[in-house]
């Protein structure tokens, strides 16, 4: 799993905004894919706290501590 950064633009406004992602890979037949499994909002983390943090949520689903 992987905290993916989206950015996303107003057209009418031209202002640009980005939220983030927890996004799961997988393997299918046709080749690697990419399932998101949670919105995250907009997070105010540096790019190194990202990556710990989807290995927390991970923790958690997984139920490990």
């Amino acid at each position: 799993m992987f905290i993916r950064r989206v950015r996303k633009k107003d057209h009418q406004t031209g202002t640009t905004y980005f939220y983030h992602q927890l996004v799961e890979s997988y393997r299918t037949p046709k080749g690697p894919r990419q399932r998101t499994l949670l919105n995250l909002g907009k997070l105010d983390l540096e790019p190194k706290q990202l990556k710990g943090l989807a290995n927390r949520i991970e923790e958690i689903l997984t139920g490990q501590r």
